[in-house]
């Protein structure tokens, strides 16, 4: 008797590995590898790029995908609103400013309605100014990759992801400052 190969779809618990690329200048931007890869519940975790979603769609265990996606089917768009002079003061313990506040880090932000969101120190002078743009957003994207694992998902892994910054991967849950790939550092 054959066994039937679970395929993608509602319910299913899916490992994926990949790489990310910018499709502009061909860089790569990210890497899920076969040993540590990306996962989802088809049709419960929010957190995955829609266009990666449907480019996995029906397929099975080994099988490889590749997508082109324009920014709104990936990261949004690039805006500047999103590009903010903050008060020295917000970053200042015991009246020095924190040692971690230099430019190009990624720091988690609180919003005033209590949102956990992660920006980019692109300068520290008088003030700090901060990107809180996905740090992908207003790139056409490439992503070639490999299904590495299909089955129906357990029932707690079909409750809505939370995790420590909202995008439900498996490193969240490990205690990690979410630097790999979600939260501002994803898919």
């Amino acid at each position: 008797m054959e066994n039937k190969k679970e395929k993608v779809g509602p319910g299913m618990f899916v490992a994926y590995s990949y790489k990310l690329y910018n499709d502009a200048d061909g860089s790569l931007l990210f890497e899920a590898k076969p040993d540590s890869p990306d996962v989802m519940v088809y049709g419960v975790s929010q957190e995955i790029v829609p266009g990666l979603i449907a480019a996995m769609k029906d397929l099975s265990e080994g099988d490889k995908f590749g997508v082109t996606l324009p920014p709104a089917a990936a990261f949004g768009e690039r805006y500047e609103e999103n590009v903010v002079s903050l008060e020295r003061e917000i970053f200042e313990r015991d009246g020095e400013l924190a040692e971690e506040v230099t430019v190009g880090a990624e720091l988690p932000m609180m919003t005033a309605e209590g949102y956990r969101i992660m920006g980019r120190v692109l300068e520290v002078g008088d003030k700090i100014r901060m990107d809180f743009n996905h740090p992908f957003a207003g790139l056409t994207v490439r992503y070639d990759g490999v299904v590495e694992q299909v089955r129906e998902a357990t029932p707690e892994e079909l409750k809505p992801a939370g995790g420590c910054c909202g995008c439900g991967d498996h490193h969240c849950d490990e205690g990690s400052s979410c630097d790999t790939g979600c939260c501002g550092g994803c898919h």
